[in-house]
C-alpha cells in the first residue's frame, strides 16, 4: 500500500496546495528527515509566500538545533503573513517566555483569543505570565499609527489609521459619518433582510463593520479571510482566476462574500433568501469606495 508520505509527494506535484506542503514537511519531520522538511517548506515558501504554517516548521526545525535567533525570525515571519497562526503565536508565546520577555509572550498569547476565543489553555497562560509580568519592568508605549483626515462636501469626514500594510483601519467615526467612505456599506446594510456586514483584509483584521454584528465581527472577519483564503488557493491550482465571490447557507440565514482586487473581503450576514444579486451592486461600490478599485 502507498504510503501517505508517497501519494502526499505525488499530490504536490500534480496539484499542489499550502497544506499538501505542510503536511508531507510534518510528514519528513515525523520520519526524522529535518532536511526534507525544509526543502519542502522552501518549496511551499516560493510557490505559496502568504502561508504561514511553513515558517512555522521551519522554525521548529531551528529551535530543535538550538537557533532560538533563527526560530525567532522564522516565527515572526509566520504570524506576519498568518495573524491567525495559532502555533506560531504559541510558539512565539514559549520562546518569549523563556527569556521571560512577558509583555512580548502576552502580546502573541492575546492574539491568539481574538481569532480563538475562550482557548482555556490560552486564558490559564496569560493569568500566569500577567502575574510574571507584573514583576518585570513596563514596556514602552506602542506607537500609535498615523492617521489622515479625509474632507468632503460635509466637512471633516472622519480619521483613517493607515497601517504598516497599507490597508485603511477606519474607526468607530467613520463608520457613523454621513457622506464618509462608509456611506455605501450603511446603504446596503438598510437592504431588507441584510442584518449587518464586515469588511476583512487578508489577515482577517476588522477594517469596518456595520449593523447587528458588533459582538462577532472579528470572528466573522476571520471566517471570510480564511474561507477566502482557502478557496483562492484551490482556485489558483485548479487554474482559475481570482476568487470574486461566495456564499454559505445556514439554517437560520446565510453569509455572502464578495471581493474585488484580492485586498479586501466584505462579508453580509442576510436572512434566508436574500439574493446575492441583489446586493452585488451594493457590495462592489463598498469595496470601491474602501479604495479597492
Amino acid at each position: 500500500m502507498e504510503s501517505e508520505y508517497e501519494r502526499l509527494r505525488k499530490k504536490v506535484e500534480n496539484y499542489p496546495s499550502a497544506s499538501a506542503y505542510n503536511r508531507l514537511a510534518e510528514l519528513a519531520r515525523l520520519n526524522a528527515d529535518d532536511g526534507e522538511a525544509e526543502r519542502v517548506c522552501q518549496r511551499c515558501i516560493k510557490e505559496f509566500p502568504r502561508n504561514g504554517q511553513a515558517y512555522v516548521i521551519l522554525g521548529e526545525i531551528s529551535l530543535s538545533r538550538g537557533r532560538k535567533d533563527n526560530a525567532l525570525a522564522q516565527l515572526l515571519n509566520a504570524v506576519e503573513r498568518d495573524a491567525r497562526s495559532y502555533a506560531g503565536h504559541r510558539m512565539l508565546a514559549e520562546v518569549y517566555a523563556a527569556e521571560q520577555q512577558f509583555a512580548k509572550s502576552l502580546h502573541h498569547l492575546r492574539q491568539i483569543l481574538v481569532f480563538k476565543p475562550g482557548d482555556a489553555q490560552v486564558t490559564a497562560k496569560i493569568d500566569e505570565m500577567t502575574a510574571k509580568a507584573g514583576n518585570s519592568p513596563a514596556p514602552a508605549p506602542a506607537r500609535k499609527p498615523s492617521t489622515n483626515t479625509f474632507r468632503g462636501n460635509t466637512g471633516n469626514m472622519s480619521a483613517v489609521a493607515i497601517t504598516p500594510g497599507g490597508v485603511p483601519i477606519l474607526t468607530a467615526k467613520a463608520a457613523s459619518a454621513p457622506g464618509s467612505r462608509t456611506a455605501s456599506l450603511q446603504a446596503l446594510c438598510s437592504e431588507n433582510g441584510v442584518r449587518g456586514a464586515v469588511v476583512a483584509d487578508n489577515q482577517g483584521r476588522v477594517v469596518v463593520a456595520q449593523g447587528a454584528v458588533d459582538q462577532q465581527a472579528d470572528l466573522l472577519a476571520a471566517l471570510a479571510a480564511d474561507l477566502t483564503a482557502a478557496a483562492s488557493e484551490t482556485l489558483t491550482a485548479l487554474g482559475h482566476n481570482q476568487l470574486a465571490s461566495w456564499i454559505i447557507e445556514f439554517d437560520k440565514g446565510q453569509i455572502l462574500a464578495f471581493r474585488r482586487d484580492a485586498v479586501l473581503t466584505l462579508a453580509i450576514l442576510a436572512d434566508t433568501g436574500v439574493r446575492a444579486a441583489l446586493l452585488e451592486l451594493r457590495a462592489r461600490q463598498v469595496l470601491i469606495d474602501l479604495g479597492v478599485a
